[in-house]
């Protein structure tokens, strides 16, 4: 059984949004590939799927752009931003200071010899040995 449905005779062909309806619908109640419903109707496949997807999905402001703010919001967005960048670098500085602290070498010879400091002021008993 074939189906067709009237289209267009373009070469970039402009669908009805009754035509597209009628071609989903078909497609959907057929339980058959989109590749099969879309010869029927002598169409390309993927402008089934672009179909149903642009159906599925809420349609959005082609623009993209948000709506005009007051001056008064922006000179507060940026206050806020300023405040917050400076909180930043001052982290950032603390950051940098305690990694310098950090990564210095020890003032002592305790961990180059592994030998606790406060041993260093009783004499080891080699040196007491020596004495005797």
């Amino acid at each position: 059984m074939k189906t067709q449905l009237s289209k267009p005779a373009r070469s970039k062909a402009r669908y009805s949004e009754e035509y597209k309806q009628e071609a989903l619908e078909l497609w959907r109640a057929s339980g058959r590939s989109a590749a099969k419903v879309a010869a029927e109707l002598g169409i390309r496949p993927p402008l089934l799927y672009r179909w149903a997807h642009a159906e599925r999905v809420p349609k959005a402001p082609k623009t993209g752009r948000t709506p005009k703010r007051s001056l008064e919001e922006l000179e507060a967005e940026n206050r806020r931003l300023r405040q917050e960048n400076a909180k930043l670098l001052e982290q950032r500085e603390v950051l940098k200071k305690s990694l310098g602290i950090l990564s210095e070498a020890p003032k002592s010879s305790w961990h180059r010899s592994n030998t606790c400091p406060f041993t260093a002021a009783v004499p080891s008993l080699s040196l007491i040995e020596a004495r005797n």
